[in-house]
């Protein structure tokens, strides 16, 4: 025996490990991946069956004043008594301006807790950066349904973030862990 026919076989060894390998991690996902898919479906039925009786509607507007569209969405769907706070900047912020834009934001957190709520139906209308101050100042508290509006005139439901999505990311995070350890 030759060292290329050494070579070879040694070859063929690292690809049936490596096949193997393969095979541990693909099935390994798909597991977590139904895993996942189950907790996603949980957590719909439970946004849909269960409705809290302490709503209340944050509208925040920059450069826009979406209170109107707001108040009407939610007559058409027989939410007119839900109580609706709200933040409208009468133009579009200037970097400067930003501190004080945040400080009212966070105001309005301040009220609803002060409210007693245990939901809330955000209706925003801005840029994209204070978005994700409005999202950070948000997290980890009461379930925040997120509505878009959308190009027919009316808002959508985009997403509902609250403690049942801050534990799916840490159940992903520590998939993602489980795996780096193994591979």
């Amino acid at each position: 025996m030759d060292l290329f026919d050494l070579l070879g076989k040694f070859a063929n060894i690292v690809q049936l490990i490596m096949f193997c390998v393969f095979v541990w991690a693909t099935v390994t996902l798909l597991i977590a991946r139904k895993r996942i898919e189950r907790k996603l479906n949980l957590l719909e039925k439970d946004e849909k069956s269960v409705q809290s009786k302490r709503r209340i509607a944050i509208v925040i507007g920059v450069g826009k004043n979406p209170l109107a569209s707001v108040e009407k969405f939610l007559a058409d769907n027989s939410w007119a008594d839900i109580p609706i706070i709200n933040w409208i900047s009468d133009g579009f912020l200037q970097a400067g301006d930003y501190t004080a834009a945040m400080a009212e934001i966070n105001d309005l957190r301040s009220q609803a807790l002060k409210l007693g709520v245990s939901e809330v139906l955000l209706f925003y209308a801005g840029p994209i950066d204070l978005a994700m101050f409005i999202g950070a100042s948000f997290s980890d508290w009461v379930p925040i349904r997120v509505y878009a509006f959308t190009d027919t005139g009316t808002y959508q439901h985009r997403v509902t973030v609250g403690r049942e999505a801050a534990r799916l990311c840490t159940m992903t995070d520590e998939l993602v862990k489980g795996l780096e350890g193994k591979l």
